[in-house]
Parts: C-alpha cells; structure tokens; sequence
C-alpha cells in the first residue's frame, strides 16, 4: 500500500533536487570575459642604433624626438569615459545580492525581476534563460521554500580598460523547504559591474569565484 507520508517526502526530494539543478546553472559564466586585444606581430625589434638620426642620417619626425618632448607627452592618459568608482560598485552590488540571492517561495518572483533590472540588457537575457527560468520560477513559487542570504566578504578589484570592474563576493545561501532541515551551501561569484551611456551603473557578467 502506498504510504502517504513516504510519498510526500519523496516529492519533496524531488523539488529539492530540481531547484539544486536549477541553481547549478549559477555557475555557468553569463557572459564571457572581453577577449584580450591580439598582440602585435612579432618581429626583430629595431636596434636604437637603426633610428638614431646621428647613425642614420636621416632627421627624425617632429616631435619625435626624445630630447625635445613636451611635458604634455608625458602626461599620463585620462581615464575611460565610463570608469566605474570601486565604492559605488560594491554599494550597488550590495544592494543587488539580496534581490538575486532570494528564493523564497513567497517573494522569490518579485526580487528576481528587481535583480533583473539591475543587469544590462544582454546580461539579464542570459540570466532568464540559464537562471531564473519560467520552470525554476514555477518549481520555487510552490515549494513552500525559505530562503536566507549571508553576505560574508564584498570586495572590489582594479578597474579594467573599459573602465569596468569586478566585484568578489563570499557569501552563504541557505535554502529550507517545508520538514526539511536547512541545506547550507557556500557562495563565491563575480559580479562585474559596468557604467552605462546615461552614467547608471548595470550588472554586466556573473561567473563563479
């Protein structure tokens, strides 16, 4: 005879594990890191002696000339037009965790879409197809589901040469479903975060830590 109790358990099992698949997709990368600019062709590099105009005899360009630099070329390049304050960033990646991170059954809809508004465009599209995807949304909104996010350690690392940066966060998720006992599971992810044409900061890239 079919035992009720058994079977409760082993459907809840089954949520279990289906929500634990869906969250293993968290750590697949969103979008790929920028591809490192190819380096230049390789080549025998020029002796000093083989562009001394005093060797060569032929005048060098205007300004070319090392002895008679300007101070103004010296001068270090400006900055990128949409450099990100490391401050600000880990500001809006601190407020954007809480959002992303909640998966209880009762507000889990709500924060998710919040958390997706803070993503650009092509971010957001690729969170709510290997993330937050209409089965994973449905599987948790009937779970009975809590969910508790623990932020350990949010730290910011050098701007890159677009003027974005990355952002490192340790943290702890605990999910807990319905007579089950809570399943802890450690967090670390990088968040890159971009500026925008308008200035507003967007969560541009999530991969594993």
């Amino acid at each position: 005879m079919f035992d009720y109790q058994a079977g409760e358990k082993y459907k809840m099992t089954l949520i279990m594990v289906a929500v634990a698949g869906a969250m293993a997709g968290v750590f697949i990368t969103l979008i790929l890191s920028p591809t490192p600019a190819p380096a230049g062709r390789g080549g025998r590099v020029r002796t000093r002696a083989e562009t001394n105009p005093d060797v060569t005899g032929i005048a060098a360009p205007p300004g070319s000339d090392p002895r008679y630099a300007t101070q103004q070329n010296g001068a270090p390049p400006p900055p990128p037009a949409g450099l990100v304050e490391p401050f600000k960033a880990q500001a809006y990646v601190e407020a954007f965790l809480p959002l992303a991170w909640d998966f209880n059954a009762s507000s889990a809809a709500n924060s998710q879409q919040s958390a997706i508004s803070m993503m650009t465009a092509q971010c957001a599209d690729s969170y709510k197809k290997n993330i937050w995807t209409d089965e994973m949304a449905a599987t948790i909104a009937s779970s009975g589901m809590t969910s508790t996010w623990n932020q350990k350690m949010v730290s910011a690392r050098q701007n890159q040469a677009d003027g974005s940066i990355e952002i490192v966060v340790q943290g702890e998720q605990q999910l807990q479903l319905p007579g089950e006992p809570p399943k802890p599971r450690p967090v670390k992810f990088v968040y890159l975060v971009k500026k925008e044409a308008d200035g507003s900061l967007k969560i541009a890239g999530i991969s594993e830590g």
